[in-house]
Order: C-alpha cells, then structure tokens, then sequence
C-alpha cells in the first residue's frame, strides 16, 4: 500500500460500511490508511474480512430518488 501516492482518497467514514467478518475483501474496499484517512485496498481479494488486521470497510451503495414527474 502507498501511503503518500494517489490512492489515499477523502472518503469520509459516513460513506462507508464496515465489512462483516465473514465477507469476502475485494479491490475498492478501503483501509485506514494511519492519518485518519482511508486508502483502496488493492492488494488481492478473496480473502475473509477477519484475516486482516486492519478493519476493511466497502462504500455504501447510493441511493438514487427518482425523479418527480
């Protein structure tokens, strides 16, 4: 993981679920990144959530409103 390239993103915690321990970790998901941030896992997947040490944490899927006609 590169802690000062790119992929250290401002996602913020409330935009993110904390995966279940038993859920499979996949590229896109994020790890804390050790400055109060976050940064894309893009180390292998299919590995279980609770064989990290870090906690690994999956966007939140959005919610689209339909629009009023």
């Amino acid at each position: 993981m590169n802690h000062t390239g790119p992929s250290v993103l401002p996602v913020m915690l409330d935009q993110l679920r904390l995966l279940k321990r038993d859920e499979r970790v996949q590229r896109g998901d994020f790890v804390p990144d050790g400055h109060e941030g976050f940064e894309m896992w893009e180390g292998p997947s299919g590995f279980r959530a609770d064989s990290f040490v870090k906690q690994i944490y999956r966007r939140l899927r959005s919610v689209k409103v339909p629009k009023e006609t």
